[in-house]
């Protein structure tokens, strides 16, 4: 299962985790390609509320949490 969440520390990235660890997500449709190893803190990490639309391309095989979409 893949977990989101808001990196308040950078606007407009999310981070997700999961089983391989923490990437750092552009917050924008097919942002899944675009995603590189997160490196940061956790204390900057708030679970994310809603996807505000955005389609982020993850694959099938990986779940998403119970995230209404926007």
């Amino acid at each position: 299962m893949v977990k989101l969440y808001e990196y308040t520390s950078q606007p407009r990235f999310w981070v997700a985790h999961d089983e391989d660890g923490y990437w750092l997500v552009p917050a924008r449709n097919g942002g899944w390609e675009d995603r590189s190893p997160f490196v940061g803190h956790v204390t900057s990490l708030r679970e994310l509320a809603d996807l505000d639309g955005i389609e982020l391309g993850i694959p099938d095989g990986a779940s998403t949490p119970d995230v209404a979409p926007g």
